[in-house]
């Protein structure tokens, strides 16, 4: 089903994110006609942009392959150098399929120092222009005979992208070039430059565009020998400056007013209270007009113009309109195709704008809260003919805290260790005001800068942290508190799973008073509802602590910087008592420290109690504390440990809450006062968390270890998780709200819902009465999916199970002659798996990659996507919400049935306290991630493929018949190996 659009006005605005205002996304595409009418002054000339290729990205153990430089004047190439170099050594595959350059064509090439010879000379001094020029400086200065390069002026067309259009998609070469409509990026080095010599004006045009105050910021950042690019900047800042006027200093406060103004968002009606009022009463909007919303005529139907009636979703719309009409819960399965995101967004819409109340919609995945931001709703607005009003909000985290950034620029960026070596922070921040400036209440989950640079943390608040009213820039020029009023002012709030029951666990004052709620990709509530309402003692976060309050380092000490930053007035007793109070601060803080630092030291003594001890293959244990384990010495010397730590840290909260009452009345000092005010709350949790686990141990929770065998940085943690959160939902989330839809494609096991509901406490009271609701897919499943179950190999179990399964893989994956997504539960037998099949496959010229450590699961995503024939191999983040439709994705192959592990703490103390945990927990949890796995193959209607289950325990344990009448399709075969694999040759010939 396609949607009837208007015409895009070149494709520009494909590639620009979602959100951005309409004004900026006209600057941008005016660009290429400024940057066609434009004078750049020294950049309108001797400038020569430069490309490699190399054999890998180690400056050690890797070479060039291909250099290519074009010299440009007015915007034009005028002259060319390309040349291929011979590495020495062999161009791995990886690398040769990428960029087209084979062993055959550097035999003859000159070798790297004769390559960067003539590279020298042909530059000469100009400037050189290279995007992500950090790489090509390296490669091209790594031998003598290319040191003279080392002088010249080097640009990154990389940061001025990121800087001049930071609300673009992506700032990769090849896909900048697609969105200016510039020649094509083939990874090849003449052709990036090609490339980069196309886009280089049209940026250049972008900076020169930008506000001038920024301008003049960024150019003081820094000096070219700490960042080069700022040459760009500088020269800009001059022409700005030229106009004769007196230029204003740098606001950031500026900055945010001419981008939001003042704008005025008012709080709707709490349903609660209407319903409350006796003179006042909800209205709800009729079966008929959702029905004929849904007709090709109808509201629904006007937004396609190839609608076609499905009566699975009328049938879920009418009853989520139903829910709230009656103010009562609602279970859904509505299978893939049914539209069910339209289904419950049309009842919700109408009845939001017509009562002028919330409406809440909370999403598992950023990919669907965008989808309805973005996409779903802006359509049904307009269909609805206005009045309908939405918004998006998540957590303190994802939006910058203007008040930090200030402080940022206020200091000034500075250089910072990366790797190895060192780089300024010019770039990130650069880019960061960017994005303020061109942006209203968006969250920077998309912003592409080098966070290693800026790291996250120093950008973004908590909530802990947030002065709130006592910050300059609280109100609508902040990003968090304008995104609130935003949401608060909304008929639909879309927010995401861990907000809402953050929310839940904060009682509240995260999220407006929302009493109707659709949660949608509701398989995944119960964990992320566990892990709100859990309790924690993480050794990272204590010790992050610690150095704030125990360090003898004034610049992280808090108390010490209290002390220097705070003046006090002219009264001599006033700064005395204030003294002391910090010196008792201190004084506590040391004390808390040297607790806490015994108490981390304490908790790897808890690998004893590992049963895989020996087995050095998994870095991380998850140890489930039973009884026995809490009773004896080991554990009982952390809870002394943990008790003592929590006595000091009483005693911190006092000498914390003195200074912050002694702080109210003292100008200028809001800043230290907050921050003192949250490691209070921060010491109160801890303090909390110790009552818990160490002390109290009451039943509701399951108590647990998270421990690491390796050293490098501070990650074991004890927990408290919640046993049975449907009983904390039905205290917290169904006594206040009116009613709540769940929704999903998974989430009934052999046709039933009573897991699912089981596990999120409905049906147990009065407020979580629950209907349910189980729709098919409208796809013909069973004639586009063959689901194969491998009847003759091994159990997982025995020694011969990985190489059955490894001449499986490579059987089919020939067969079918790529296309395939493998999706393991064990990295290690993935890995061992894809060391054994990718060199089989290369032989046929078939490609296969692996998710291994440290790999980009988004670039996994992008390049399976770009090539049809390319087959992975994947861990749990490719089991749910990747979607490859039509001939991308062929085949799926579920070596493995999902179950959680056997000494997972959760299940191993349900089993301790349930002889029917297995079946009731561990069981439905493994199909739900199967069914989710099978739907990555059928995305479209008109997409099919085979489904291969390598688990022999579907054929010889009683539960497979669970798994299998799950499955979305019945078309299911029980074969041999080598049948499956005849029957894919059949199919594909």
């Amino acid at each position: 089903m396609t949607r009837d659009t208007t015409p895009l006005e070149g494709q520009l605005k494909n590639f620009i994110t979602d959100g951005t205002p309409p004004e900026v996304v006209a600057l941008y595409e005016s660009l290429p006609e400024r940057a066609r009418t434009g004078h750049f002054g020294p950049f309108d000339g001797n400038v020569v942009v430069l490309d490699t290729e190399t054999t890998g990205f180690s400056l050690n153990h890797d070479e060039l392959t291909q250099i290519a430089a074009a010299r440009m004047e007015g915007g034009q190439i005028v002259e060319w150098f390309i040349t291929f170099v011979n590495p020495g050594k062999p161009i791995p595959d990886e690398v040769a399929h990428l960029t087209d350059i084979h062993d055959e064509d550097v035999a003859e090439a000159p070798t790297p120092a004769e390559a960067l010879a003539s590279l020298v000379e042909f530059v000469g001094d100009a400037v050189v222009v290279a995007h992500n020029a950090e790489f090509d400086r390296n490669f091209t200065t790594k031998h003598p005979a290319g040191y003279p390069l080392l002088e010249n002026t080097w640009v990154d067309s990389l940061d001025l992208s990121r800087i001049a259009l930071p609300r673009m998609k992506s700032h990769r070469l090849i896909d900048l070039v697609k969105a200016f409509g510039a020649p094509r990026s083939t990874h090849r080095a003449d052709e990036d430059v090609a490339a980069t010599c196309a886009l280089l004006r049209i940026l250049l045009a972008g900076v020169e565009a930008m506000p001038p105050m920024l301008l003049r910021e960024i150019a003081s950042m820094a000096t070219p020998e700490q960042w080069p690019t700022v040459v760009v900047f500088q020269y800009f800042a001059e022409q700005c400056a030229s106009g004769g006027e007196k230029p204003l200093p740098f606001s950031l406060r500026s900055l945010r007013r001419d981008r939001v103004g003042a704008i005025d968002h008012r709080p709707l009606v709490d349903a609660a209270d209407i319903v409350a009022d006796p003179a006042r009463s909800l209205v709800f909007p009729t079966a008929e007009a959702v029905a004929q919303a849904f007709t090709e005529t109808g509201l629904i139907g006007s937004l396609y113009d190839d609608y076609e009636q499905r009566n699975e979703q009328v049938s879920m719309a009418e009853a989520v309109r139903s829910s709230f009409a009656r103010s009562t819960n609602l279970m859904v399965e509505a299978g893939t195709g049914v539209g069910k995101s339209m289904a419950y967004l049309l009842p919700a819409a109408i009845m939001a704008r017509d009562n002028d109340i919330n409406i809440g919609v909370a999403t598992k995945t950023n990919a669907l809260l965008d989808q309805l931001v973005y996409h779903e709703l802006p359509a049904l607005a307009e269909a609805l003919g206005g009045g309908l009003t939405y918004a998006s909000l998540k957590g303190f985290s994802h939006y910058p805290c203007l008040r930090k950034v200030e402080r940022i620029v206020v200091d000034g960026p500075r250089m910072r260790t990366v790797g190895k070596g060192e780089q300024h922070q010019a770039p990130a921040l650069a880019g960061l005001l960017s994005f303020i400036s061109q942006t209203t209440y968006d969250d920077i989950d998309n912003l592409k800068i080098d966070y290693r640079l800026l790291p996250r943390w120093s950008i973004t608040t908590t909530s802990h942290d947030c002065l709130r009213r006592k910050c300059p820039f609280f109100g609508t020029s902040c990003f968090v508190h304008g995104a609130r009023r935003r949401a608060e002012a909304s008929n639909i709030v879309v927010t995401n799973h861990s907000l809402l029951f953050c929310d839940l666990a904060a009682d509240g004052g995260l999220l407006p008073p929302i009493r109707y709620w659709v949660v949608d990709e509701a398989h995944g509530a119960e964990n992320e509802a566990r892990r709100a309402f859990s309790m924690d003692l993480a050794e990272e976060d204590i010790l992050s602590l610690v150095r704030r309050v125990a360090t003898d380092e004034a610049r992280r000490n808090v108390f010490v910087r209290a002390e220097r930053t705070v003046i006090m007035p002219g009264n001599e007793s006033s700064a005395t008592l204030f003294y002391a109070l910090t010196a008792k601060a201190r004084s506590a803080g040391q004390a808390f420290g040297s607790a806490a630092e015994a108490f981390c030291a304490a908790l790897p003594e808890l690998l004893f109690y590992d049963a895989n001890r020996r087995s050095k293959g998994y870095e991380t244990v998850d140890l489930w504390l039973n009884d026995e384990i809490r009773a004896g010495s080991v554990f009982q010397n952390i809870s002394r440990l943990g008790k003592a730590m929590a006595a000091e840290a009483e005693k911190m909260v006092t000498a914390c809450q003195e200074l912050v009452g002694y702080l109210d009345d003292i100008e200028g000092a809001a800043v230290i006062q907050r921050e003192i005010a949250s490691i209070a709350m921060e010491l109160k949790e801890i303090i909390a968390a110790v009552d818990v686990i160490c002390v109290q141990c009451p039943p509701q929770y399951v108590y647990a270890a998270s421990l690491t065998r390796k050293n490098d940085r501070p990650q074991d943690k004890l927990e408290a998780l919640l046993l049975n959160v449907g009983s904390t939902l039905d205290e917290t989330f169904y006594a206040n709200t009116h009613a709540v839809v769940y929704a999903s494609a998974t989430l009934t096991v052999d046709g039933g819902f009573t897991s699912f509901a089981s596990a999120m406490g409905l049906n147990t009271s009065d407020c979580s009465r629950t209907d349910e609701l189980m729709l098919p897919s409208s796809y013909d499943f069973d004639n586009r999916m063959i689901v194969y179950v491998v009847n003759d190999m091994p159990e997982p179990n025995e020694a011969s199970y990985l190489g059955a399964l490894q001449n499986l893989l490579v059987a089919a994956h020939k067969a079918q002659r790529g296309s395939m997504l493998t999706l393991f539960t064990n990295r290690r037998e993935m890995e061992r798996c894809f060391e054994e099949v990718q060199p089989a496959l290369k032989e046929d010229d078939l490609r296969l990659v692996c998710q291994k450590w440290g790999v980009s699961v988004k670039g996994l995503r992008d390049d399976f996507l770009a090539d049809e024939h390319l087959s992975l191999f994947a861990l749990k983040s490719f089991w749910e919400g990747f979607d490859a439709p039509g001939a991308t994705l062929k085949g799926v192959v579920i070596p493995k049935l999902p179950f959680s592990k056997p000494t997972d703490p959760l299940s191993c103390e349900r089993a301790a306290r349930d002889d029917a945990a297995w079946r009731r927990y561990v069981l439905p949890a493994a199909v739900l991630e199967t069914k989710q796995a099978a739907g990555r193959l059928i995305r479209k209607a008109t997409d099919s493929g085979i489904l291969i289950l390598a688990d022999k325990r579907l054929v010889t344990k009683g539960y497979g018949k669970t798994f299998l009448r799950s499955l979305p399709s019945q078309n299911i075969r029980f074969c041999s190996a080598a049948e499956i694999v005849a029957e894919i040759e059949r199919s594909a010939h």
